[in-house]
């Protein structure tokens, strides 16, 4: 159900019908789209919604494209990156059911998260392959790997998945994927997941473990024959600090971009594009 009416142009903090202590920010622009496919930003562990929010708001206002940022606090959603919740009563995934059921409907969004936000929007989309159109994938700290071998949330096995939650990889690889990192985003900060089996895995840096996983769902994609590429994106001067991404990367734009190729490629041809058309300038 379509909450209604909400002032055009303007964000606007809502609370979750069903569980009251769960909010999020929404965003009309004032001559939407509605064959647009709304955009869902995720926020990493600093919870600034709003400064990712704002970033694609002049965008959203020329495309008429809807924006939804929900807001994992840290007391309900500790671990929200991994699907998990330290709430009774919702997990993430539920939260952000709840959140499209009562704002979009069924109407599939392009996920874009950036480091925590980057890691909950590809574990979602691992699970609500039917929510999501296309997604965007910055700086995330590490990644669920296409691999049966490792348990979640390392890799594909059930492990610490919700028990609610069912994992469908072949719907996954079917999604358009871009990931997006600085070339400065190479420090093992305090908040950068590190372990033995994880650096040796995917990398001891957020530049290395992005370009290792691009590269790992890519042989995944190759073997089905039809899924479209995953296109790694290295940002030049951007490191990890969010608002440096923006400002000197423009990472937004490039998000942007990649959106937009996606609705040129549905309205001209009626199928997904492919990531790699996506250029890192």
């Amino acid at each position: 159900m379509t909450r209604s009416p909400l002032p055009a142009g303007i964000p606007a903090t809502h609370r979750l019908a069903i569980d009251h202590r769960t909010r999020y920010l929404r965003f009309l622009p004032r001559n939407p789209d509605p064959q647009r496919p709304p955009l869902v930003c995720v926020h990493g562990i600093s919870r600034d919604a709003e400064g990712h929010l704002a970033a694609f708001m002049d965008w959203a206002e020329r495309t008429g494209t809807e924006l939804l940022a929900p807001l994992f606090d840290r007391r309900r959603y500790r671990g929200y990156q991994r699907l998990k919740s330290s709430n009774r009563t919702l997990h993430p995934t539920a939260a952000l059911d709840a959140i499209l059921d009562e704002t979009v409907g069924h109407r599939p969004c392009l996920l874009y998260g950036f480091s925590g936000g980057a890691q909950f929007a590809h574990r979602y989309a691992l699970v609500r392959a039917e929510r999501v159109a296309g997604m965007a994938l910055a700086a995330a700290g590490w990644y669920t790997f296409p691999t049966a071998a490792a348990s979640f949330p390392y890799g594909l096995a059930p492990g610490r998945l919700p028990g609610s939650l069912v994992i469908d990889f072949a719907a996954f690889l079917q999604l358009p994927k871009c990931v997006l990192v600085g070339d400065r985003d190479v420090e093992r900060d305090p908040s950068l997941r590190a372990n033995q089996v994880l650096d040796r895995e995917q990398g001891d840096n957020r530049l290395a473990r992005a370009t290792a996983w691009a590269a790992a769902v890519n042989r995944a994609s190759e073997k089905t024959g039809q899924a479209p590429a995953c296109r790694l994106v290295v940002v030049p001067g951007a490191g990890h600090d969010w608002q440096e991404c923006y400002e000197r990367g423009r990472m937004h734009e490039l998000v942007t971009r990649f959106c937009d190729d996606l609705w040129r490629s549905r309205q001209e041809h009626h199928r997904p594009v492919d990531a790699t058309r996506v250029a890192a300038h």
